[in-house]
């Protein structure tokens, strides 16, 4: 009953906003309504959105409620009967944005994630009861620069590197410093920090001291098309893992990336290389990923789009070298809601289709054909799990996983959405005992005030 009423509040406090109103962002924390507030003075609507806890400073609130029922048959590609989860997810999130001057600003988030019915129980992506997700003090130097001191949430660019991870029920956060400045037609972000350690209860994550991650990620606005990144990573992990053993890594990433919408077509290019030491031996690391899109004039389809992408493997467990791509702290759901493979020693191409029979529903539909690249490495889950492979095999092609997703934008701030797919394994995932494919269904609702 409370689930029900919780439900019913969140969407009778969303409604549905105005075309003029702050769109919802992906971040929650770069909304600003201090424009709208000041020309909707005398307007009672998104009141919790215009608070005034003194004169000079304003206060607003919002929030997010997603509730997700989700079942998977097989999952990992293991007998149905064997691994069948009926599972549902609750995902509860309330802010505060306090900006006490143009340039002073306190941002706090509640968080809560709670999940039931797993047959293994809850993993630290599925369930963290209560934890602050973020709280950060933020001073700006007006449209200059602004400094972020605290815990936040950091996505870059499309997430392929550095994420928030909004797939799954529990978000990625950073305890880090962050810099952003404006240099000439350059936007450029300056960070350091340490990822969470998650835990199932409240209040009892920890900070993850085997893990940091800094680094230099610029933007070019100076055309509106293509859009140009550039950017610099570096990433230890005390604790990381491959085929090759597991011991301390330090790793370093160059990158660029070229995107952006100019009449139908729609890119999304990025190329990046690392090296740096995994124990005593080199990091030698690449991958290309692609985006590519057409928007269709003819109703109902509105377009038809190819993603191909490649990340480098190890070639030779003997050596002194370590080739296998890491994609760091990525979004959770890589290729598809299922994720269940990861962008480690791969090659795939998947193409999709868009429909949009009505302004309001979006479907997609999807195949990914996956390779390994390398078959002196294993198959990699999006946490850079290693899966349950004859790695010894010298077969490549990995899985056919088909995926179809529909969503319907009640409002501005509502969204119902139905997904579900199979990844059917080829050989070398079946010749590792009994293994079949994996089946799964999905729906969710969430709505964002």
């Amino acid at each position: 009953m409370r689930l029900q009423l919780g439900f019913i509040l969140c969407l009778l406090i969303s409604g549905t906003a105005p075309a003029d109103t702050p769109p919802y962002e992906r971040l929650r924390q770069d909304e600003n309504w201090s424009e709208w507030c000041r020309e909707n003075l005398d307007s009672d609507e998104y009141a919790y959105k215009c608070l005034r806890p003194t004169k000079n400073s304003l206060l607003s609130v919002g929030g997010e409620g997603r509730w997700r029922y989700a079942v998977t048959n097989g999952a990992n590609w293991q007998n149905a009967t064997d691994g069948s989860d009926d599972a549902f997810f609750q995902r509860y999130v309330v802010f505060a944005d306090w900006r006490l001057s143009p340039s002073l600003r306190i941002y706090t988030q509640l968080y809560s994630a709670l999940s039931a019915g797993l047959e293994q129980g809850p993993s630290p992506l599925d369930e963290n009861r209560l934890s602050f997700q973020q709280a950060f003090v933020q001073f700006s130097g007006g449209e200059h620069w602004q400094m972020t001191l605290g815990r936040q949430e950091l996505a870059l660019g499309s997430g392929r590197l550095v994420d928030a991870r909004e797939g799954p029920n529990v978000r990625r956060r950073y305890d880090a410093l962050r810099l952003t400045s404006q240099v000439k037609s350059w936007q450029v972000d300056a960070f350091v920090g340490r990822p969470w350690r998650i835990s199932q209860g409240s209040f009892d994550d920890r900070l993850d001291h085997n893990q940091a991650i800094w680094g230099i990620y610029a933007v070019n606005n100076e055309y509106s098309w293509p859009k140009f990144d550039v950017y610099y990573l570096g990433y230890r992990n005390n604790e990381a893992n491959y085929l090759q053993g597991s011991g301390e890594e330090l790793r370093h990433t160059l990158g660029s990336r070229l995107w952006g919408t100019s009449g139908g077509l729609t890119l999304n290019w990025e190329l990046a290389l690392q090296f740096g030491r995994f124990n005593e031996q080199d990091i030698q690391a690449w991958t290309i990923a692609s985006d590519t899109s057409y928007a269709l004039r003819h109703y109902p389809l509105s377009s038809v789009g190819v993603s191909a992408n490649i990340a480098s493997g190890d070639k030779n467990q003997d050596d002194n070298k370590l080739g296998t791509f890491n994609p760091l702290l990525p979004r959770g759901n890589y290729f598809s809601e299922l994720a269940l493979l990861g962008p480690r020693n791969f090659y795939n191409i998947q193409p999709y289709l868009t429909f949009q029979p009505h302004p309001i529903v979006k479907v997609t539909t999807a195949v990914n054909f996956y390779w390994r690249l390398s078959t002196n490495d294993g198959v990699y889950g999006p946490g850079g799990n290693l899966l349950n492979v004859d790695s010894a095999s010298d077969r490549r092609y990995v899985a056919t996983e088909y995926s179809l997703s529909a969503a319907v934008s009640v409002t501005k701030s509502t969204t119902l959405t139905l997904a579900g797919g199979r990844s059917d394994p080829a050989a070398l995932v079946r010749q590792t005992g009994s293994r079949g494919a994996t089946d799964y269904v999905e729906f969710t609702a969430k709505v964002l005030f």
